[in-house]
């Protein structure tokens, strides 16, 4: 259930387009906490909880079915990947995309074989385990250690989310993601406004990946987010809510 302030407000309702705030894996409200309660001032602005979907298909579904009207989908690894298929599915309605962090290809082998490993080790009695050894390192930046004050709040948080979605949200959307469709040949289509953004430290979904992707999308612009891993809203929340801030302050002129 997505808490009261994380819904629409209903007297934005006049608004161009609805912010759909789109979660990574094992992620919830609180990734984009921030940057939600600083943009709803000036944005209509939900967020979408899709769990326990089995395919990026659905998740895509479930958003669309969020709000009716124009959309701009801001979404985070694979909530980046929700807002490729959500533009796929109806693209009348996006009025602009924001990637953050994410991979628009199809799920390599090694990949699957990895998380294949870990959804047996939750199922097992290893979730917790595997969420702090493997995970939570994973997501964030080397700079951000887990030896500093920062950085051991970060990871907490992020274990925190975890725990809380449980092992049968991870199962899910371990499916979603190994069966997700290549999507490099859509981005050259996309006409958008789109910002692609991501972590000057993220080793998950790497920086050059995304400086390509806004090579090929039209009308994009490359952000990198710097001391921020593959959680960029998350550890550098101020950053990424100015970013977004000058970003959509900008589609409003055109």
């Amino acid at each position: 259930m997505v808490p009261d302030q994380f819904k629409l407000p209903p007297n934005r309702a006049n608004l161009p387009a609805t912010l759909l705030f789109l979660p990574g894996t094992l992620c919830d409200e609180r990734m984009w906490e921030a940057q939600f309660l600083a943009l709803s001032k000036d944005w209509p602005c939900t967020f979408v909880d899709y769990r326990f979907e089995e395919s990026i298909f659905a998740m895509a579904m479930t958003a669309l079915a969020q709000v009716s009207g124009p959309l701009i989908p801001i979404g985070l690894s694979m909530g980046g990947m929700v807002a490729l298929e959500i533009w796929h599915q109806a693209p009348e309605r996006v009025s602009a995309l924001a990637l953050f962090d994410t991979d628009p290809g199809a799920d390599t082998p090694e990949r699957c074989r990895n998380r294949d490993a870990q959804v047996l080790a939750a199922t097992h009695g290893g979730f917790r385990s595997m969420v702090e050894t493997q995970l939570a390192p994973a997501y964030t930046s080397p700079r951000n250690s887990a030896g500093t004050t920062a950085g051991a709040v970060l990871r907490q948080k992020v274990i925190e989310m975890a725990l809380d979605q449980g092992v049968a949200a991870f199962a899910a959307q371990v499916t979603a993601l190994a069966t997700r469709q290549d999507n490099w040949p859509l981005l050259g289509g996309i006409g958008v406004p789109t910002l692609v953004a991501c972590g000057a430290d993220d080793q998950l979904c790497l920086p050059e990946w995304h400086r390509r992707m806004a090579a090929i999308i039209p009308a994009s612009t490359f952000e990198s987010i710097e001391a921020a891993g593959h959680l960029s809203c998350l550890e550098q929340p101020d950053a990424t809510t100015r970013l977004l801030q000058s970003w959509l302050e900008g589609l409003r002129s055109l």
